[in-house]
């Protein structure tokens, strides 16, 4: 050991940053770590650990959000840990924000060890954030990131007006088609390459979508999906979570959502109506009326419960005329017993019924009146989808009132800042009232566009063959009755005698949207 490392007795730490997730595979880090620790010892200083803040953009996450600042702060404030001093390689590594490391972690410290040193590789003498020239170069980076950010997404609208999917990979269950045919492992250089429906996995797709229609939780289906090895579109396992994300997914819609993300940094999606669309893109892969159908029934189980599985396929419809209470479904087998004792019972009254014979009779109900039913009841329907279209109309211009007064409103703040109050936050209000509009309106529109694909379809025989009992699993038999059943109520004292209000099935989440635009 050289006479120099042996007066090394006092501890700092390294900071060190890489910008990209494809910069972890350089010497990035290696070089910054090896400037730290020449520049420590000419300080007096050992290294006694390099934090490193891999692949965060320091321009879109403030330093209190990025795990590597958040453990300097922890070690430097540490009673345990006699840290005399901090060392990095320059301002662009710690921040490109202007002030955060300054007032959440250099301030911080300095508050609690006003003895701790800040060094830069890059300059001579201790480091001060208030220095002309740090300030200086935390503008500067600043800078360049907004720069990089503006030229991305200019590159990105440049994309978008050709109508091309942006930097994304293709979704599964497409693929893409290039004029000259490759190698396999490679494509012909400078091709964007055309996206088709590739029709194996576009299959699965259409079977999800089909599964999830009748009533088959997400779960379910991966489950399905892995008991019959076939490979997820990352080639491993399927979750629920990669069903969920192919049923929201708008792209097998044939349309080409982008910006749908919170930002850079967050995984949350954005509410369907909030991100943007460019319609008709491609060739879709659902049809409007099957992913009208599919999100129904899901929002269906949402209202009633997520047990989909349930052999209680009438919990939550069925009432007790005299209490008006809603039936809980209840097991009273008693231990060891070798038969089942399933049974609807009403907290009120405490009578109850046998779970088989309640569903016999319903089921019965369905077989020799439903389809009849609503054969007849066509013209009606008609009728009443006109009368629901006008209700949606006017609702959907009310919405469409409220955005221009906010427009207007944001227009007088910009224009009139000597008169509203900063203080007040105006500008958040509008926009988290504008965001919510924009919601309602494209879930009004998507009601108007399923009504008009209803009506084109009122007079065919198809869109009643859902009605069919035969070998239906439990998702699926208590998927058709909460689509047909509004409420069944029960007269115990006149030998269960049933009294049905019928949904206008399957129209039924039209029905529950107007109502719910007729409380508002």
């Amino acid at each position: 050991m050289s006479p120099l490392n042996r007066e090394l007795t006092k501890d700092a730490i390294g900071i060190a940053r890489v910008s990209y997730i494809d910069q972890l595979l350089n010497a990035s880090i290696e070089t910054q770590s090896e400037e730290i620790r020449i520049r420590a010892e000419k300080e007096g200083y050992n290294i006694v650990e390099t934090l490193v803040d891999g692949a965060n953009s320091a321009f879109h996450k403030v330093v209190t959000k990025r795990k590597a600042m958040n453990d300097l702060l922890e070690a430097a404030l540490s009673q345990e840990r006699n840290i005399e001093a901090i060392f990095f390689y320059e301002e662009s590594r710690l921040s490109r924000q202007f002030y955060d490391f300054t007032l959440f972690i250099y301030d911080v410290i300095k508050r609690e060890k006003p003895h701790m040193k800040f060094y830069s590789t890059m300059i001579n003498g201790e480091w001060d954030p208030y220095n002309v020239l740090t300030v200086v170069n935390f503008a500067t980076a600043a800078n360049h990131s907004v720069t990089l950010s503006r030229r991305a997404k200019d590159a990105q609208k440049t994309v978008l007006a050709k109508q091309e999917r942006p930097g994304s990979p293709t979704p599964y269950g497409y693929k893409l088609k290039y004029s000259v045919f490759p190698d396999e492992n490679e494509k012909p250089r400078n091709e964007k390459g055309e996206q088709v429906i590739d029709n194996g996995p576009a299959t699965i797709v259409l079977f999800i979508f089909y599964l999830a229609s009748w009533g088959h939780s997400q779960r379910t289906i991966a489950d399905l999906l892995n008991a019959s090895d076939i490979p997820s579109p990352e080639g491993k396992k399927w979750s629920s979570g990669t069903i969920d994300y192919i049923l929201d997914n708008d792209h097998y819609l044939g349309h080409l959502p982008w910006n749908i993300r919170s930002s850079r940094n967050t995984s949350r999606k954005k509410q369907r109506g909030e991100y943007d669309l460019i319609f008709n893109h491609h060739e879709p892969i659902i049809n409007v009326p099957f992913w009208n159908i599919t999100h129904q029934t899901i929002e269906l189980h949402m209202q009633n419960g997520k047990n989909n599985n349930s052999n209680f396929f009438l919990r939550g419809i069925l009432y007790c005329k005299t209490c008006d209470q809603a039936l809980v479904s209840k097991n009273e087998t008693p231990t060891n017993s070798k038969k089942s004792y399933l049974v609807y019972r009403c907290p009120a009254c405490k009578k109850k019924l046998d779970m088989s014979d309640i569903h016999e009779v319903v089921l019965k109900e369905v077989s020799s009146k439903w389809l009849f039913t609503i054969t007849q009841m066509q013209d009606n329907i008609a009728k009443l989808m006109t009368k629901r279209k006008k209700r949606i109309e006017a609702h959907r211009n009310a919405i469409k009132q409220h955005l221009q007064d906010i427009s207007l409103k944001e227009e007088f703040i910009i224009h009139s800042p000597d008169v509203i109050n900063l203080a007040s936050e105006w500008d958040f209000v509008l926009s988290v009232s504008k965001s919510k509009l924009n919601r309602e309106l494209f879930k009004a529109n998507s009601f108007l566009e399923h009504i008009d694909l209803v009506a084109e379809e009122l007079h065919s025989n198809q869109i009643y063959t859902l009605f069919k009992l035969t070998k239906l699993q439990s998702p699926e038999i208590r998927t058709l009755l909460l689509t047909i059943f509004r409420r069944i109520e029960v007269d115990f004292s006149n030998d269960t005698l049933l009294y049905i209000q019928y949904k206008l099935a399957p129209f039924t989440a039209i029905d529950q949207y107007v109502d719910s635009i007729e409380s508002t």
